[in-house]
């Protein structure tokens, strides 16, 4: 999991509140890859978690499992990015006992545009693997 984070002034007291909520643009394990290309298709914009999954955060658990919506990425050097999305309240269990609520973007739809974060590597064509050198 990620953080996502913006700032605003949407409030009654129109005054400037930094956001963050958990966020998850693509999964990291293996298991996660694209598929196959469609023949003439340039983007694989989204994917759902074919299977249920349990979020975790540090060392929290979702207490619910859910089926997470994915960015893909484009085959032709465009950025896959969200596009619509939302934000949930999701209740994370880390010890015996002790129940947090964080909020977590849940993804709606992601769409490929040249606009890329500049030296992210995470929102390129080809996801490097992992070499085991570091954190990303």
């Amino acid at each position: 999991m990620g953080f996502s984070t913006r700032v605003t002034n949407r409030n009654p007291q129109c005054e400037m509140v930094k956001q963050m909520r958990l966020c998850m643009v693509r999964p990291c394990e293996q298991e996660h890859k694209q598929p196959a290309e469609k023949k003439g298709k340039k983007c694989l914009r989204t994917m759902k978690s074919l299977k249920a999954i349990h979020l975790q955060f540090k060392n929290c658990t979702s207490l619910q499992a859910y089926k997470p919506r994915y960015c893909g990425v484009c085959s032709d050097g465009r950025c896959c990015t969200p596009h619509n999305t939302k934000t949930i309240q999701v209740e994370f269990q880390c010890s015996p006992g002790q129940v947090i609520k964080k909020p977590v973007m849940v993804i709606g739809t992601c769409t490929c545009h040249n606009n890329c974060p500049h030296n992210n590597e995470a929102f390129l064509q080809e996801l490097k693997p992992n070499t085991g050198r570091g954190k990303i």
